[in-house]
């Protein structure tokens, strides 16, 4: 499990995962031999599944994020839809839910007309879902990684 120095060097991670070993050494007070294989050590337990880059989509020309509440016409069909869903390349998030929902999931789309055309050609034409419910985000108020205490 990982210790109150493991927690610090992956906010540190979270905050920027470019930050240099050498950065979060001098930040910790510790060596870099020791932050390093602190982090070989995450990645090996696959605690860090991998680094990533946040993008302004709206600045790449997707004006439109979405959320999809996805209902299934049986909850065995879950594995088999999640792997559909997978390539649609729209939809960078899916989430098997409780509640009204059987899938909850993110869509960028450029605009409505093309969030129409993901739904329609994409995703709506997906066996074993019943229906769709859409909700269109009109501002992404908040953003971030879970600091971990």
């Amino acid at each position: 499990m990982s210790d109150a120095t493991d927690i610090k060097i992956i906010n540190q991670l979270l905050n920027n995962s470019r930050s240099s070993t050498t950065h979060i050494s001098k930040s910790l007070n510790i060596s870099n031999v020791a932050t390093q294989q602190r982090i070989d050590k995450l990645e090996n337990a696959e605690v860090i599944l991998g680094y990533s880059t946040r993008l302004d989509y709206k600045k790449l020309g997707y004006k439109t994020i979405a959320y999809i509440g996805i209902f299934l016409e049986k909850a065995k069909n879950y594995q088999d839809v999640i792997q559909r869903l997978d390539k649609v390349p729209q939809i960078v998030e899916a989430h098997f839910t409780t509640g009204n929902y059987s899938i909850f999931a993110k869509v960028y789309a450029k605009d409505n007309i093309h969030l129409m055309e993901v739904l329609s050609q994409n995703i709506q034409n997906i066996e074993g879902i019943a229906r769709t419910e859409t909700f269109i985000s009109l501002d992404e108020g908040i953003n971030k990684s879970l600091i971990l205490e």
